[in-house]
């Protein structure tokens, strides 16, 4: 057992405390003005908020991303600890972050016109840095391409999570430089069917190389 903190842990409680921070921050010197709180399925605001409850939403994120960081260290250091679920704990800690950021850029406003365009650039962000550490996830059942056939081999995980991570990035990085000129909602759309896109074929990849595999399961079909 590995009692040593590294520097994944400190940067896991790092972004736990700051979230805890920023729902402070929030609540003691955000504007008074309505915060938009929710929006439809064309990136259109459809309610309004105050500052005390944007800041419990993200007060909210950051005891959840606490719980994953205590959860990622004892499945670190302990032999109960499944395999690649420290990673994947941790990828789930970078999204439960940047949603955060996200509450604290409308609280703030540092979009003129909080709208699909602003959608568009969080939404491949949050991509990007899925993407970014996807690739580096062992088997799981938090984060990844899982599918029987992952599940079923090892080298269909690797393959599958790494092509997975790789589009996810570029196509998340792509999506954020192209945020500020692209038309909308059509670029907001563009992001969703992208992912969906990617899903399908990472699945798909998952399947060709499991069939490939001269070390999976016998009597799988």
């Amino acid at each position: 057992m590995n009692n040593e903190v590294t520097r994944v842990d400190a940067a896991s409680a790092m972004l736990a405390l700051g979230q805890f921070g920023l729902a402070g921050a929030i609540a003691l010197f955000g504007p008074t003005h309505p915060l938009p709180m929710h929006f439809n399925a064309t990136g259109q605001v459809d309610r309004w908020g105050d500052r005390l409850e944007m800041a419990f939403m993200v007060l909210i994120l950051a005891v959840i991303s606490t719980m994953i960081a205590v959860a990622r260290w004892r499945a670190t250091r302990t032999v109960q600890g499944r395999p690649g679920q420290g990673p994947a704990l941790f990828v789930a800690q970078l999204v439960l972050v940047l949603i955060a950021l996200l509450n604290a850029s409308l609280t703030w406003s540092l979009f003129d016109q909080p709208g699909p365009r602003f959608d568009m650039a969080m939404v491949s962000a949050i991509v990007g840095v899925v993407g970014a550490v996807l690739g580096k996830t062992s088997p799981n059942a938090l984060v990844g391409v899982r599918t029987p056939w992952t599940f079923g081999s090892r080298l269909a995980w690797d393959k599958a999570n790494r092509l997975a991570g790789r589009l996810f990035f570029w196509g998340g990085l792509a999506g954020m430089l192209a945020a500020p000129f692209a038309p909308q909602p059509e670029g907001f759309r563009a992001v969703v069917f992208g992912v969906l896109a990617i899903a399908a074929i990472a699945v798909f990849e998952s399947w060709r190389v499991w069939r490939t595999d001269p070390n999976r399961p016998k009597g799988w079909r």
